[in-house]
């Protein structure tokens, strides 16, 4: 399809017209009120405070430094008897391997402040419960419950 010229993409123009219909769907509930009888209450979770808070933090971080300096070890170890080209490909690989297992570890740390969100905004009946960093005004903190619920397991 071509707008004054440009051609854009079916997609994109199907895109924007669900975007566009989401945001008035919730411009007019907003305004209105309750729809279908149902209420709607936002809360928030400071997500960062939530995962420095988390009770398996500190092991994670110790058990990724841990690896890493494994790593370090074994990339001077084996680096003696490579040359520039090799040795680059070895550290290339060695921290992919690093990037790798952070991503474990903290994915693990994130599906529990996850799991807690979802309990804590169920059992306080929260509609919707977005992260901190994208709420200007209002809401309900939930991060303080969330950091009790992950304490508690």
């Amino acid at each position: 399809m071509q707008i004054r010229g440009k051609t854009i993409p079916t997609l994109w123009l199907g895109g924007a017209a669900v975007v566009a219909l989401l945001v008035l769907i919730g411009v007019v509930a907003w305004q209105s009120g309750p729809v279908l009888g149902q209420s709607f209450s936002i809360g928030y979770v400071d997500m960062q405070r939530a995962l420095d808070n988390h009770p398996r933090k500190a092991s994670s971080e110790q058990a990724l430094q841990e690896f890493f300096q494994a790593k370090q070890r074994e990339f001077q170890q084996r680096a003696k008897s490579l040359g520039p080209v090799q040795r680059q490909e070895l550290d290339r690989q060695l921290q992919q391997q690093f990037v790798q297992k952070r991503e474990e570890l903290l994915s693990g740390l994130d599906k529990d402040i996850r799991a807690a969100v979802e309990k804590v905004g169920r059992d306080r009946g929260v509609s919707i419960v977005l992260d901190r960093t994208v709420v200007l005004y209002g809401g309900m903190d939930l991060t303080d419950a969330v950091i009790a619920q992950l304490a508690a397991k």
